[in-house]
């Protein structure tokens, strides 16, 4: 067979195979670009619509301050609110009933310099950055981010047996154990809430006396926020927000 035909005949086989080949075989690199950019994105509430809210719930969640051994001289304890947050969401999704301080430590640190190394620092998170960095760091991705919260859908993400993170203008929270006023942004879990009482009980990473700390309803609903992820960026018009995590 004449050469140049047989190198026609070998092309235009290849371009059928390639025509014909599954979206599913794309690139790898691609695929995770997608899928990334995806799992960022604010979702509407899931919660499924039958869920019964009561008058209390409370989840079992273990608690360490953000400091766990007081070392507030360390900037990235100064700013581990996300993290703290983060070790005491996994470790409830991994049932345990405690944390070990000076472990706690190790991971703050150690997950600063992660941040550092993969998005260029580990000051401020905003809800969809931190819901990534949970995926990026512990590879856990049962986790889901919507705006616009009310205390309602709160009540019914914790009643479904989820657990709440949001983050807040600390010092709208008027915690009285927070220095200087407390921070400009911060992170803490939800974990209950008492419609008697108009409160939601927290584990505020922010004090060392944050295990089970109550918030009155307004006071949290005045102070979430979702402030952009950078360092104390302008927080105007941000909608608020919660990473809702689940087992």
């Amino acid at each position: 067979m004449n050469l140049g035909i047989l190198a026609v005949a070998l092309l235009a086989f290849g371009a059928v195979l390639a025509f014909n080949r599954p979206q599913d075989d794309a690139p790898a690199g691609e695929q995770a670009v997608v899928a990334e950019n995806e799992s960022l994105k604010p979702t509407e509430n899931q919660t499924p619509s039958n869920v019964q809210v009561g008058d209390k719930a409370l989840l079992s969640v273990p608690f360490v301050a953000q400091a766990p051994n007081a070392n507030w001289d360390d900037p990235r304890q100064q700013d581990g609110c996300e993290e703290a947050s983060l070790i005491m969401a996994y470790a409830w999704t991994q049932g345990q009933t405690s944390i070990n301080k000076n472990e706690a430590e190790k991971t703050i640190i150690a997950m600063s310099e992660f941040e550092k190394e993969q998005y260029g620092n580990y000051l401020d998170l905003n809800a969809q950055d931190t819901a990534k960095l949970m995926k990026d760091y512990y590879n856990y991705s049962n986790t889901r981010v919507q705006l616009n919260v009310t205390i309602e859908d709160i009540k019914k993400e914790l009643s479904a047996g989820n657990l709440v993170i949001v983050p807040a203008n600390g010092k709208r929270l008027n915690n009285p154990n927070f220095s200087s006023g407390g921070p400009v942004t911060h992170m803490l879990i939800i974990k209950g809430y008492d419609d008697a009482k108009k409160q939601v009980i927290t584990n505020d990473p922010g004090t060392r006396n944050g295990n089970g700390y109550v918030y009155s309803y307004t006071t949290l609903m005045n102070a979430m926020v979702n402030y952009p992820s950078g360092y104390h960026e302008d927080q105007t018009g941000q909608p608020n927000a919660m990473i809702v995590v689940m087992k």
